[in-house]
C-alpha cells in the first residue's frame, strides 16, 4: 500500500477513494458475494478485484481504475489518497 505499512494491491487502495456515501459500491459488494464459489471465475485473493470493477461498470462511462479519478467517481480527497499525493510532491518537487 501506498503508505508502506498495511498490506495490499492496488485494489486497496482505490477501495478507500470510493466515496462513503455512495449508494452503489454496497450493492456492487453484495452482487460479487452472492455469487456461489462453483461459479466464481476468479480466485478468492481476487474477490476486491472483482467488487470494484462491478462498481467502475455501473459508472456513467465505464472506464478503468485510473481513468475514474480524472473523472471524479473517486475521492481524490481520502485520507490515503492525498497522503500519496503529498508524498510524491515532497519526493519529485
Amino acid at each position: 500500500m501506498p503508505d508502506n505499512k498495511a498490506k495490499g494491491e492496488l485494489e486497496d487502495f482505490v477501495e478507500r477513494m470510493i466515496p462513503d456515501a455512495d449508494p452503489v459500491w454496497p450493492r456492487a459488494q453484495q452482487y460479487v458475494d452472492d455469487i456461489p464459489e462453483r461459479d466464481r471465475k476468479f480466485k478468492s485473493d481476487k474477490t476486491l478485484k472483482a467488487k470494484l470493477h462491478a462498481w467502475l461498470a455501473t459508472r456513467a462511462d465505464p472506464r478503468r481504475m485510473g481513468s475514474a479519478i480524472g473523472a471524479g467517481d473517486l475521492n481524490i480527497e481520502a485520507p490515503l489518497a492525498k497522503a500519496l499525493a503529498d508524498w510524491l510532491r515532497l519526493l519529485f518537487g
